[in-house]
């Protein structure tokens, strides 16, 4: 399953981190954000999910990855991310799928998840996390008029 956190909300929790030196539990993560954990955890999946995070047995620290783009101006944390994400299924997918087809609707991105990740009940929030963080990091571009996905302009790069 997809995570689903926003951008916003996984740097938040990277900003909290490196307050706390880099490491935390995640009990206090949820004291200080004063969040129900149901909210809290899907920004730790997310950001475990994106590489910025490690989670072992309560505990939550920031990686090399996380505290390097933490420190990143926002052009370099974009291409942090976006390469990151060119790795990560069903981003790496949906930039090829792009290469083909030239353009993907709403509806179509959300069978593509359907079919590789089964059936989801919220699936409009997976279709937003996907659309989100891919047009943040520069993957590709999202056409808010036609609510079209399209693939990414390399001359704005």
């Amino acid at each position: 399953m997809l995570p689903n956190a926003g951008v916003n909300q996984v740097f938040g929790l990277l900003d909290l981190l490196r307050a706390y030196n880099g490491k935390t539990g995640v009990a206090n993560l949820n004291l200080d954000l004063r969040v129900d954990i149901d909210e809290l955890l899907p920004i730790v999946d997310t950001a475990e999910y994106m590489g910025f995070v490690n989670v072992q047995q309560g505990d939550i620290s920031l990686t090399d990855l996380g505290r390097k783009a933490l420190s990143a101006k926002m052009n370099e944390r974009k291409k942090l991310l976006r390469d990151r994400l060119a790795t990560l299924e069903p981003f790496s997918e949906v930039v090829k799928l792009l290469g083909r087809e030239k353009e993907m609707s709403r509806l179509s991105i959300g069978r593509f998840v359907n079919q590789k990740f089964g059936y989801i009940s919220d699936l409009h929030i997976a279709v937003n996390f996907l659309v989100s963080w891919g047009v943040f990091a520069g993957l590709f571009r999202y056409d808010g008029e036609s609510g079209k996905l399209l693939p990414h302009d390399e001359k704005s790069h």
